[in-house]
């Protein structure tokens, strides 16, 4: 913070990758391309999906209670009562677990998996690849 302003600055969430593809035996992803993005705010447990396929709609990724390897998929749908009280649903669409340096995402009406890069950006994902 400087003198000139009293504005802290807010980290922005981090943003991973998500990518459809093939798991190699090494655990490796092959094939893959690009087909959304998450996002991770710092001290957050749930990440917040957004799919390139569906510019209009959002999920949320947590760990199962008490698992830590196992995710659940979420959609969230907002409405009002008659009482015209703000009310929320949860919706279970899918469910993830981890693959290497990966979460994969199977959405129950999608055919393939959707694979979760765990580097906050493309340039960290390359320099493990190419140091392995």
């Amino acid at each position: 913070m400087t003198t000139d302003s009293n504005v802290i600055p807010i980290k922005k969430a981090d943003k991973f990758f998500l990518v459809r593809g093939t798991m190699g035996a090494d655990e490796e992803l092959i094939e893959y391309e690009k087909v959304g993005i998450a996002y991770l705010k710092p001290g957050a447990k749930t990440f917040r999906i957004k799919l390139w396929m569906f510019p209009h709609n959002q999920y949320f990724l947590t760990r199962e209670t008490e698992s830590t390897s196992s995710y659940v998929i979420l959609s969230l749908e907002e409405f009002k009562s008659q009482a015209q009280e703000a009310k929320n649903i949860w919706q279970k669409v899918g469910v993830g677990e981890f693959v290497g340096l990966h979460i994969k995402m199977k959405f129950h009406l999608l055919s393939e998996d959707v694979y979760l890069c765990l580097f906050p950006d493309e340039k960290q994902y390359e320099e493990f690849y190419a140091a392995g």
